[in-house]
C-alpha cells in the first residue's frame, strides 16, 4: 500500500560530464551515458550526489 521507501537493486553515482572547455554541462554525452547504463539494467541513479562534485557544480549546473 503506497509508495515503497525501500532502495533496491543497482544505483550508479553519475559524474557529471563537462565540454571540453569545462564551460558547461555535455549534454550529449550525459544522455549517451544515461541511455547505456539503463540499457545494462540498472535501477538508479545518483547524480552529482555521492562523488562529491556537487560542491564543484555551480547552483545553475545541480539545476539542470
Amino acid at each position: 500500500m503506497g509508495f515503497d521507501h525501500h532502495l533496491r537493486g543497482v544505483y550508479v553515482a553519475l559524474p557529471t560530464p563537462l565540454t571540453a572547455d569545462g564551460d558547461e554541462i555535455d549534454e550529449p554525452l550525459l544522455r549517451n551515458h544515461i541511455n547505456y547504463l539503463l540499457n545494462a539494467g540498472i535501477h538508479g541513479l545518483v547524480p552529482g550526489g555521492s562523488t562529491g562534485e556537487f560542491t564543484t557544480l555551480t547552483l545553475p549546473e545541480r539545476k539542470h
